[in-house]
């Protein structure tokens, strides 16, 4: 199982860092929202991500929960 999430994480660096490369005002919008979505604040960051965890079972998002 850890061998899959280190395929996982590693496909989404590269991915990510192919995506910021595309100088697309939006995406990177989106990404700095989501940077501060996650920041400490009214609740903790760690309550926030399982918050994010739930959602995306919810919702069945594969790579969510991945």
């Amino acid at each position: 199982m850890s061998e899959m999430i280190k395929e996982f994480n590693d496909y989404r660096s590269r991915m990510n860092e192919v995506i910021l490369s595309k100088n697309n005002l939006v995406m990177k919008r989106f990404w700095s929202l989501d940077n501060q979505a996650y920041a400490d604040g009214a609740l903790p960051t760690k309550t926030k991500e399982l918050l994010g965890l739930v959602a995306s079972m919810v919702l069945r998002c594969d790579d969510c929960i991945k």
